[in-house]
């Protein structure tokens, strides 16, 4: 197995949105993922770990799992002022690489668990992501 690709950046929309980086390891179906999102609780920059596998025996779609930290603005409710949090984020998802454009479309789900300030979850996180994939 070997990814389809080296690097790809773009956004991602759903609950939250933003812009996104991955990179994978060299000859390795390992990668980092760099979010930097906006949602209705606030700002956040996270960065993961993720594990990819070819669920289908293609290299055009990956399957994805993993985890990571975040941390950023975070409004309770409507009109209180933000606080800083941080915490833990899980990934899972899908995405498929075109063969003849240099994109990627993924769905993801990211469940985040906030261990500062306020303690809590945010369980609805799915989105769906479009990246340009280049090589350097």
């Amino acid at each position: 197995m070997a990814q389809p690709y080296q690097h790809a950046a773009g956004v991602r929309a759903g609950y939250s949105w933003g812009i996104s980086y991955k990179g994978f390891f060299l000859h390795r179906m390992s990668a980092v993922e760099i979010d930097v999102f906006y949602n209705p609780r606030g700002l956040h920059v996270a960065a993961q770990y993720l594990i990819h596998a070819e669920p289908f025996r293609s290299s055009r779609w990956l399957a994805y799992f993993g985890g990571g930290i975040f941390a950023g603005n975070w409004e309770e409710e409507t009109g209180v002022k933000e606080k800083f949090s941080a915490g833990i984020v899980a990934v899972a998802g899908m995405e498929y690489a075109f063969r003849d454009l240099p994109l990627n479309v993924g769905l993801d789900w990211r469940p985040h668990l906030k261990v500062y300030e306020p303690i809590g979850y945010t369980l609805p996180d799915v989105g769906v992501t479009i990246r340009y994939r280049f090589r350097l």
